[in-house]
């Protein structure tokens, strides 16, 4: 089921004095997606899926989320009440990636993650299919 479809945009500026996604400005079409339907019993150990493209826009908005997206997981985990560690976080692109976020160390109230990318799995293909069309 999709709860949410929409454009992310940021300037990276930062003028809340929170940490910016990125210090380059960006724009990624971003659809969460709860995995797990309730009329079937099964409870999924990763329920959510938030599944990103970059949008095309002017080239000095083309900033990609590779290098930046544990700063996104955290301000969309926050924004939309995510648990970072249980949700799959997907970048479509020329191959579609999943990121894995894994909690390295606290530094004072941030945590630091370990970031690494892998190829979808079959099977998670497969869960993300019907949701991937017309993005």
């Amino acid at each position: 089921m999709i709860l949410h479809d929409f454009i992310y945009e940021w300037d990276g500026k930062s003028t809340s004095g929170e940490k910016p996604i990125a210090w380059w400005p960006g724009s990624y079409r971003v659809r969460i997606v709860k995995l797990e339907m309730e009329d079937t019993g099964l409870s999924y150990l990763i329920p959510f899926a938030v599944i990103l493209k970059n949008k095309s826009t002017p080239a000095t908005m083309n900033i990609s989320l590779r290098n930046y997206i544990h700063n996104f997981a955290r301000k969309i985990s926050k924004e939309y009440d995510l648990d970072i560690g249980k949700t799959l976080w997907i970048e479509l692109d020329n191959m579609i990636r999943v990121a894995m976020l894994n909690p390295e160390r606290q530094l004072a109230s941030e945590m630091l993650y370990s970031i690494s990318w892998r190829p979808i799995r079959p099977n998670e293909l497969e869960m993300i299919k019907p949701y991937i069309t017309g993005m």
